[in-house]
């Protein structure tokens, strides 16, 4: 990625983790979430999220993908998220999102973060994958890597929320109608 393009268009994301949102356009789709560190990233290499099967049309949100410890991450450090499906036919679909870790980046608005009805995931790997499954309405949030399922014995899983808005960005209008950051 050409970071002096976009190296003043960045989004403050929370050092312990932000919130993803996106509207996938595909029935279902091999989803990937990972994070490449630094100014002019040229390896996404850090993976937030398991690989997952994303499930139904519509906004999909984690509400706090926590950021794996050991990177040496701090006030002021920039990184890049992405954002990779793989649809039925073997497309490939990127999106990334270049950020700036801060401490005082403030979470997201009220409603901001919700998963559309029908919209929800199922694990790639081991049932102990962590992967936001469908609910039957719409959720306020998925599961991300958190691990933590609710004790109501809901299907769904969720995680906590803090936000910056990124805005929206397509993938030449393929894969993603939009992703927000907080």
């Amino acid at each position: 990625m050409n970071q002096s393009v976009s190296d003043s268009n960045r989004t403050a994301w929370p050092l312990d983790g932000g919130s993803l949102v996106f509207t996938p356009t595909h029935d279902n789709a091999q989803t990937y979430v990972n994070l490449g560190v630094g100014n002019n990233v040229t390896r996404l290499n850090v993976t937030l999220v398991p690989p997952f099967n994303q499930t139904g049309n519509g906004t999909f949100c984690f509400p706090k993908i926590s950021i794996p410890s050991g990177l040496g991450i701090g006030e002021g450090t920039n990184a890049s998220i992405q954002v990779i499906q793989l649809s039925h036919n073997g497309g490939a679909l990127y999106n990334c999102a270049d950020i700036t870790f801060r401490k005082d980046a403030p979470g997201p608005p009220t409603g901001m973060c919700v998963n559309s009805t029908g919209v929800g995931a199922e694990p790639l790997g081991s049932d102990d994958d962590v992967a936001p499954k469908s609910s039957s309405q719409g959720d306020q949030g998925s599961q991300g890597n958190q691990g933590n399922s609710s004790s109501s014995g809901d299907t769904s899983k969720k995680s906590g929320a803090s936000k910056t808005t990124v805005g929206m960005l397509s993938a030449a209008g393929l894969f993603v109608a939009g992703l927000a950051l907080f």
